[in-house]
C-alpha cells in the first residue's frame, strides 16, 4: 500500500470515528453524582436536566418547609445544565476538531503530490 493510500484511508477511518463520537448520547455526571442524558453532539436535549434540577429544587423546598431547612442550604446537585454545557463542549470540540483535521489531511494527501525524480532528457548538440 502506498503511503498517501494509507494517508487517506486513515484520515477516513478519524472521520468515521468523530461522526460516532458527535452520535453517540452525551451523559454528564453533575456534582450530587446522578448521570444527566444532553443529547448528542450535533443536538442539543436539556430535558432531562431541567426536569432534575427542577426535582432537586423541589424536594430541597418541600423539606425546608418541614423544618430539615439544612438540605436546602447545602447544594450539592444543582448545576445538571452546566454539567450538560460542559459535556457537551468537550464532545463537540473533539469531534468536530478531530473531523477537520482528518478532512484537512485526506483533502492534503489526494491533492499533494510528491516530487519526481525523472528529469527531462538533456539535448545533445
Amino acid at each position: 500500500m502506498k503511503p498517501r493510500t494509507f494517508v487517506a484511508s486513515a484520515s477516513l477511518a478519524v472521520a468515521v470515528g468523530a461522526l460516532i463520537l458527535l452520535l453517540v448520547n452525551v451523559k454528564a455526571t453533575a456534582a450530587g453524582g446522578q448521570a444527566v442524558a444532553c443529547g448528542t453532539g450535533f443536538k442539543t436535549d436539556m430535558s432531562q436536566a431541567a426536569h432534575d434540577s427542577n426535582v432537586h429544587e423541589l424536594t430541597n423546598a418541600m423539606l425546608a418547609d418541614n423544618g430539615l431547612g439544612y438540605l436546602a442550604t447545602e447544594d450539592t446537585s444543582t448545576g445538571y445544565a452546566a454539567a450538560c454545557d460542559r459535556a457537551l463542549s468537550t464532545r463537540r470540540s473533539w469531534g468536530f476538531g478531530l473531523l477537520g483535521a482528518s478532512a484537512l489531511v485526506f483533502v492534503g494527501a489526494l491533492v499533494v503530490r510528491r516530487p519526481t525524480d525523472a528529469s527531462p532528457p538533456a539535448a545533445t548538440a
